[in-house]
């Protein structure tokens, strides 16, 4: 198993860290309570805590918690899992937007894919120098620091130095030295394999949509580890955007040092996005039906997930693929708020920005139809944000696709315009979580497989199956 990082004094709860830790932070989070758990229980599965002898805890959070699971999409993968005592529940992919059934859960179990906690330190640091958020890169600092027994590697990584000693691109570093930096089985940290996890994730940082898998590939990580690191760095990404959103609504300023007075962050539509049904392929082995444990089938509830290549890719690592989709649904289908419509169009709009054609068509096609109106969706796709949406569609993808960039440049105007359209702060918390889960979403669709259709050559995603 992975080694744990020893626990350390620092706040239980890192994302009220990240984004500022104000009383109107706490205020404004406590609207969506289960939100707080999840949130935190997602980063306790990618980084476990030593708190004695024996094996990682997590900080003694809940394990209890009431999931929403089943939140449907019109078509392709629809939700995860909920992992705990029983079976998950839910309508499945393919299904609608029927209600949500709740189910006493304790998702997150932190499953072993190999993955040490300094390779998942590292990348998780990388993420956060990129998104420019101090607080972040200090707490994941500390954490590599401890992981490598160094403090060189974290160094390195704050001044985007390579890691090796080649001055060539980091690619080419942890090709050069896989064959000789290789993880032991126990899964220890290697040079060659920190540096794959460190280009890995500026890669999917600021290029989601180039990214391949060659640098985990020729560092020796397995298909397991691969879902892991993936999961890690979108997680990573999706903490930083989300902290920015929170830190905006309660404060005004994202913390991200951009100039707050910057045009706001446009995206671009055209043919290539479409409410089409488009089909994803794997650039890894997906977990086969028959690999699949009274574990994996309790969670993956029903045999059309089962039978979903994107999940059982997902599968590899089950720990944090049963959180994340705890988290989706509760982002998306909790109750009061932001209408699911618009939750939707800020998937879509967040998609837009990272070039995630396949997200973009479910989340459109969801959108057109809880609205009940697919013309302003079509606008949406072929014209991105130049298209005639009405004033309050065009605030809300202004806000959301504000989050998308690294850092995030959404600004404190976008937030009052949106209040004097009568928003209340429940509608806009929903606004920031939705936008945000997309910025994890979008990084592993696109770095974990393929649109049926893009060429399979130029990034190294072949598809298995």
């Amino acid at each position: 198993m992975h080694e744990a990082v020893p626990k350390t004094d620092a706040p239980t709860d890192v994302l009220d860290r990240f984004a500022g830790a104000t009383p109107e932070l706490a205020r404004l989070r406590a609207l969506r309570p289960e939100l707080i758990e999840l949130e935190q229980r997602a980063y306790e599965v990618l980084f476990p805590v030593r708190t004695g002898p024996g094996p990682a805890t997590g900080s003694g959070l809940a394990t209890g918690s009431g999931l929403a699971t089943g939140r449907g999409s019109a078509t392709g993968p629809g939700p995860g899992l909920a992992t705990g005592p029983g079976p998950a529940t839910g309508s499945g992919p393919g299904t609608g937007s029927g209600p949500a059934t709740s189910a006493r859960t304790a998702p997150g179990t932190v499953t072993d894919t190999g993955v040490s906690v300094a390779e998942r330190a590292a990348a998780a640091l990388a993420v956060a120098v990129e998104h420019r958020r101090a607080p972040a890169v200090g707490h994941y600092r500390a954490l590599l620091d401890t992981a490598t027994g160094e403090t060189a590697t974290a160094d390195r990584i704050i001044a985007r130095a390579p890691l090796d000693g080649d001055t060539a691109t980091a690619a080419k570093a942890a090709k050069a030295t896989a064959a000789t930096t290789t993880a032991t089985a126990t899964g220890a940290a290697t040079p060659g394999r920190i540096a794959a996890a460190v280009a890995h994730a500026r890669l999917l940082t600021h290029t989601p949509a180039q990214g391949g898998l060659d640098v985990l590939r020729a560092a020796g990580f397995t298909d397991p580890q691969i879902v892991t690191v993936s999961q890690t760095i979108a997680f990573a990404n999706h903490q930083m955007q989300l902290a920015a959103g929170l830190a905006l609504l309660a404060t005004g300023d994202s913390g991200t040092g951009t100039d707050p007075g910057a045009p706001s962050t446009t995206v671009a539509g055209g043919p290539r996005y479409t409410t089409d049904v488009l089909t994803w392929r794997p650039a890894i082995r997906p977990l086969a039906p028959g690999e699949l444990g009274e574990e994996h089938r309790a969670a993956l509830a029903g045999k059309a997930r089962v039978d979903t290549p994107y999940f059982r890719t997902l599968g590899h690592d089950l720990g944090i693929l049963a959180v994340r989709t705890a988290i989706d649904l509760a982002a998306f289908t909790a109750e009061g708020g932001l209408p699911r419509a618009e939750r939707e169009l800020a998937a879509t709009a967040v998609s837009l920005y990272n070039g995630c054609v396949y997200c973009a068509s479910v989340h459109a096609r969801l959108t057109a139809r809880l609205h009940g109106d697919p013309a302003p969706v079509r606008r949406f796709l072929a014209y991105g944000s130049t298209a005639v949406l009405g004033r309050r569609w065009k605030l809300i993808t202004r806000l959301a696709t504000g989050l998308a960039p690294v850092p995030a440049t959404a600004a404190g105007a976008d937030v009052e315009a949106l209040r004097e359209l009568g928003l209340t702060e429940l509608a806009l918390v929903d606004l920031v979580h939705c936008a945000a889960f997309f910025g994890w979403a979008n990084r592993l669709m696109l770095s974990l497989g393929s649109v049926e259709g893009e060429d399979q050559e130029h990034d190294g995603r072949q598809a298995t199956e």
